[in-house]
């Protein structure tokens, strides 16, 4: 129910970039995938290094203290 509330007051400012891969309703995976693929080869054509970092942060949001959360977005109107 949180959340739905959240989502309700707050639907217009979750808005993200369409280059941003991940939290999306729909999975998209192979477009990131090809994106990164694409990113790659342009680089190692013109004989430049490559470095890639990743970040798994499927469980970040379960640390999340929420009551704390909705008081600062309270705070913020």
């Amino acid at each position: 129910m949180f959340e739905y509330c959240i989502l309700e007051k707050f639907q217009n400012s979750f808005l993200s970039c369409d280059l941003q891969f991940g939290f999306k309703q729909k999975p998209i995976c192979s477009r990131a995938v090809f994106l990164l693929k694409q990113v790659t080869d342009y680089f190692i054509a013109r004989d430049s290094n490559v470095y890639l970092a990743a970040l798994d942060a499927r469980k970040a949001f379960h640390r999340v203290h929420h009551v704390k959360l909705f008081g600062l977005m309270l705070d913020k109107g």
